[in-house]
């Protein structure tokens, strides 16, 4: 059987958790982990919370955690600086890091107490060391692209917080690839659960000043914010409260560990969008098992959410041109050629 037999298989053998071959491993191809890793983990595919998580794993698993611990500063390409602790409630608790850079989930993971990972990138889970880490510490997968597997994800990680499990959830549930936006809008996932279990949520902030340059002080600064209750919130409301709260240690962080200047940032570009474009392009390409397909539409953009782009894509589709609505159809194709070109988030 040739290579992609055995994936077809397996994508059959799963029906309706995977969608093709690009959701364990993107454009790339399958690494020497991809084999014994889907093997090991079907269960975790199964979209049954049954499967996905049992008492006996839980055990393991916290036995595992300390060592995990002590290998997991190894894994990290820069050193890791708390610069906040709290006392954390002895009740389980919802953590909530930014999204930003590629060791923000270890770094996350090194920063919480013991918790399971809602985790939703299937090729590094599959194809990396991170994966592995994961694994060890414990996941509640999610296929992104599968509201099945987005739903059945929800209900473990509601049952591990009635276990006594604290869970690790992104909010952003994507990299934040924007230049102007602290944090990007958060589904509503960590805020529903906060909510269904009565358990509170611990902010965590990451801030790397830059994620491609070894340098003294160059190291991920962290802060862990207080725990934030839900209670008597409505879903604006805590959205809200979580995001700025965040927003507001991250700009505090910027301020103090990111001074630079104009020159220094626009150095051999003529705007600062050209600038953030090769920043973007040389971001996103550092990761080598990276799902283009899903991470371009998984910010989370609600329906009644209006953008430019959308208000004038009427007009500039208009092909019936003439002297009365000529210059009206002429600028909006530039102001939609030019919104789409600096929506940095789906783009790469």
């Amino acid at each position: 059987m040739t290579e992609e037999q055995r994936i077809e298989k397996i994508i059959y053998d799963l029906d309706d958790t995977v969608t093709g071959p690009a959701d364990f491993f993107g454009e790339s191809k399958p690494s020497f982990l991809f084999w014994p890793m889907v093997k090991l983990m079907r269960p975790l595919l199964s979209c049954d919370p049954d499967k996905m998580i049992s008492k006996s794993s839980i055990r393991v698993r916290k036995f595992l955690h300390p060592i995990l611990l002590k290998l997991l500063p190894a894994f990290l390409e820069y050193k890791q600086v708390i610069e906040r602790k709290i006392d954390i409630p002895q009740e389980p608790v919802i953590w909530c890091p930014n999204h930003s850079f590629k060791d923000d989930v270890a770094a996350s993971i090194g920063t919480a107490r013991h918790a399971y990972v809602l985790f939703g990138s299937f090729p590094m889970f599959f194809n990396t060391l991170d994966g592995v880490g994961a694994y060890i510490n414990g996941v509640a997968m999610c296929n992104r692209k599968v509201r099945k597997s987005k739903l059945a994800s929800m209900e473990a990680a509601k049952r591990l917080l009635n276990m006594g499990m604290d869970m690790l959830v992104f909010p952003e549930g994507v990299w934040n690839k924007t230049p102007d936006k602290l944090m990007l809008p958060f589904w509503p996932g960590a805020f529903r659960l906060a909510k269904e279990t009565g358990c509170k949520i611990v902010p965590v902030i990451h801030y790397l000043a830059d994620p491609h340059k070894k340098y003294k002080g160059n190291v991920i600064h962290t802060v862990i914010a207080d725990p934030i209750s839900m209670d008597g919130l409505d879903e604006k409301e805590g959205q809200t409260l979580l995001r700025d709260t965040m927003a507001t240690w991250y700009y505090l962080l910027m301020e103090k560990y990111g001074q630079t200047t104009r020159e220094e940032l626009l150095a051999g570009f003529d705007t600062a969008d050209d600038a953030w474009e090769s920043y973007m392009a040389m971001h996103t390409g550092c990761v080598k098992y990276y799902d283009r397909e899903i991470e371009l539409c998984a910010d989370y953009r609600p329906k009644q959410s209006v953008r430019p782009e959308d208000v004038w894509q009427s007009i500039a589709s208009i092909r019936n041109i003439h002297a009365g609505n000529a210059i009206h159809v002429k600028y909006a194709r530039e102001l939609v050629a030019r919104e789409k070109r600096r929506d940095f988030q789906r783009r790469f």
